[in-house]
């Protein structure tokens, strides 16, 4: 499905090589994920409950579930709040292209009153590791099919980390996401992000120049940080022209970092790239099917 003013710009035909992140990301071990709980929710559709490593992790699973065609897999990443309803339609989407879906419930949620630096670290690290426990039950399940990530905003910078220490992925899709979190952060129009500034500055007397050096004190999870560590050749990167919740700028960054994938740019904003949904996880599929082969 194509869309009046998307462009694509290619991927480097000698992709730079998968570089040394920071230590305490690098590939951390995993204990064996348990399974608690798994139950139906009607025809292909499944919920259920891991167990590993400290935490409890909920996930929804849509699966042919036939050992004798496994399908290749795309771990959906949730996205900051909300959004059920079109993290929904991406999986019923991703189903109908040949893939199973799976799709974790957030750890918690992001950028609210009581959370500092520290506690944003924390859920994102907890956040990451939700995501590698149902990709490694997944793949216990059956070692043979191929496995991917796709994320949307904040999703897609959780989608970077995942695949930093997931080497084992054959690919990504990064959709409306950025890096240097440390200066998005102050400059991103979403309003929850808005608030939590004001909620900082109200009960901690700290502006913005504070919340910056905070930030890069904290964020061991910082996407530039990780995007080195992800093969260039795996990566769709999906830009919005008009985004002012992730701003050009950080996008930019991350696409750099990343290697200068392969990027596909819609001509809406953050939100009303919605409007795109249908020709943005086209592409994703194509990309993931290209590395199926």
């Amino acid at each position: 499905m194509a869309l009046a003013g998307c462009a694509f710009v290619a991927a480097p035909r000698h992709p730079r090589p998968v570089l040394p992140t920071r230590a305490i990301v690098a590939a951390t071990p995993l204990g064996t994920p348990e399974l608690a709980g798994f139950e139906s929710r009607g025809e292909h559709r499944w919920h259920g409950t891991l167990r590993g490593d400290g935490e409890t992790v909920l996930f929804e699973l849509w699966s042919e579930r036939d050992p004798a065609a496994p399908r290749p897999l795309v771990l959906l990443v949730p996205m900051l709040a909300g959004g059920e309803g079109i993290m929904d339609y991406v999986a019923d989407t991703m189903f109908d292209r040949g893939f199973d879906v799976a799709l974790c419930a957030r750890a918690g949620s992001a950028m609210r009153a009581g959370q500092r630096s520290a506690d944003l670290q924390e859920l994102f690290r907890r956040t990451v590791l939700h995501q590698r426990l149902v990709l490694a039950w997944l793949r216990g399940t059956d070692a043979g099919r191929g496995q991917f990530v796709l994320g949307i905003s904040l999703g897609g910078m959780v989608a970077t980390a995942v695949a930093a220490q997931e080497p084992e992925l054959a690919g990504a899709a990064i959709c409306l996401a950025g890096g240097d979190l440390p200066s998005l952060v102050p400059k991103s129009s979403e309003s929850r992000v808005r608030r939590w500034l004001e909620w900082r500055l109200t009960t901690d007397g700290v502006g913005v120049d504070h919340i910056r050096w905070e930030l890069r004190q904290q964020l061991a999870y910082e996407p530039l940080a990780l995007a080195r560590a992800v093969a260039t050749d795996k990566v769709l990167f999906v830009s919005a022209d008009f985004d002012d919740v992730v701003p050009a700028a950080n996008q930019d960054l991350l696409w750099e970092a990343l290697g200068r994938p392969e990027r596909m740019f819609v001509p809406f904003g953050h939100y009303t790239a919605a409007l795109a949904i249908g020709p943005i996880l086209s592409a994703a599929a194509d990309h993931f099917a290209a590395r199926c082969r």
